[in-house]
């Protein structure tokens, strides 16, 4: 098998990349795209911004929840089910007037 060289000039959108090298590594056998699907599904419905977005929606919807999420972040994302790992110590600071937290 040879390699193809690919001018940077020429730009090969990074879908169809992903799609050949997703396939070539299946063919190979190096990977199983079942397995491939469940970590996309994975980081787009369990770990993404969606979460973090269900978070703030519901804190400007629900006072008393906004309040309990400045006080104790964690404690807060916990009652929506988010923690783990990566949700162990979260500190939520707000928007004012002159400072906008990204």
């Amino acid at each position: 098998m040879t390699a193809t060289h690919v001018d940077s000039d020429e730009t090969i959108p990074a879908a169809l990349r992903t799609e050949a090298l997703e396939q070539l590594l299946t063919e190979r056998g190096l990977i199983d795209p079942k397995v491939i699907d469940g970590l996309i599904t994975t980081y787009e419905t369990n770990v993404g911004p969606l979460n973090g977005a269900k978070v703030v929606a519901r804190a400007w919807t629900d006072p008393e929840y906004r309040r309990r999420l400045l006080e104790d972040g964690t404690a807060a994302i916990k009652e929506l089910g988010f923690g783990g790992f990566q949700g162990e110590h979260i500190v939520v600071v707000e928007n004012t007037a002159t400072t906008h937290n990204v």
